[in-house]
């Protein structure tokens, strides 16, 4: 009798192990390419599907970009910061127009918008290069920068 309840419970654990490896396996597929693997897995965590997880990275992004505002406007006021405030903004309208061009099928037009954000936060890093002045938000700007850049690779992944 004690033999099958071992047997019943080394089932139901090498069950729920194949369950749980395979699981995680199939999702971590769509990042193995990626230009930034950590950020990548972050954002599709258990995601198979590449639109799925192409909508996960613009909605982080806009929420990310939210977060940059706020961190900017916590910053001594100066015309470098003003300028990112609103690249952050542009960044949050380029990155709704990629969920409506998902929306309707066009992941190149998606793609082009996700990445045109990339341009907004170099813009905002070279507003503090050109003055000479350290960027008190450059962390901010390399996450974006990284969030967009997964967010591109995802959509070239999505078959048409």
């Amino acid at each position: 009798m004690v033999f099958k309840d071992y047997t019943f419970f080394s089932y139901v654990f090498l069950k729920t192990t194949v369950i749980l490896l395979a699981g995680h396996a199939h999702g971590a597929g769509l990042c193995d390419n990626a230009p930034n693997k950590q950020v990548c897995n972050s954002i599709v965590y258990n995601r198979t599907n590449p639109r799925d997880a192409v909508v996960a990275a613009v909605h982080k992004m806009i929420y990310q970009n939210k977060v940059a505002k706020v961190v900017a406007k916590k910053q001594p006021k100066s015309p470098q910061i003003e300028r990112c405030i609103r690249l952050f903004d542009g960044a949050i309208y380029q990155a709704k127009q990629a969920l409506e061009y998902l929306n309707n099928g066009n992941r190149n037009v998606a793609r082009d918008y996700i990445n045109g954000t990339i341009d907004n936060y170099q813009i905002c890093d070279d507003e503090f290069k050109d003055w000479h002045k350290t960027n008190p938000i450059a962390k901010s700007t390399k996450l974006l920068k990284d969030m967009a850049s997964v967010g591109t690779y995802l959509a070239k992944l999505i078959k048409i």
